[in-house]
C-alpha cells in the first residue's frame, strides 16, 4: 500500500520498491527456470568445478532444474518459500553458482 497505493495499478517501475515481491519471482524461477538446461558452453582452457576435472574445449551442459532442487544447495529444495532470499545467505550480486537460473 505504501509503494503503490490504491489510486493506480501498480508497474515495473514499483517492482524495485517491493522487496518481498523480488523474493517471490526469484522463487518462481528457482522452481520454475524458464529453461531447464542452460545453453551448452565450451570450456576455453582446463578447469575444475565441484571436484570433476573438465578439459580445454569440453562442452559442458548445465542442469539448472536440479540445481534449484539439490538439498545440498537448498534448504528444503521443494518447497516454495520466497523468504529464503531475505533469510538465507544467498549472493544476488556475486557468483552463486545456486543462482544459475537468474543469469
Amino acid at each position: 500500500d505504501s509503494v503503490v497505493g490504491f489510486e493506480r495499478v501498480m508497474t515495473e517501475a514499483d517492482f524495485s520498491g517491493l522487496p518481498y515481491l523480488q523474493c517471490v519471482a526469484k522463487e518462481a524461477l528457482r522452481l520454475h527456470p524458464p529453461t531447464p538446461l542452460m545453453l551448452p558452453h565450451r570450456a576455453n582452457a582446463n578447469v575444475k568445478v565441484g571436484g570433476y576435472d573438465i578439459p580445454k574445449g569440453s562442452n559442458v551442459h548445465v542442469n539448472v532444474w536440479a540445481i534449484a532442487r539439490d538439498p545440498a544447495a537448498w534448504k528444503n529444495p521443494l518447497e516454495f518459500r520466497p523468504e529464503r532470499f531475505l533469510e538465507e545467505d544467498v549472493d544476488m550480486k556475486g557468483h552463486d553458482f545456486r543462482l544459475l537460473p537468474f543469469g
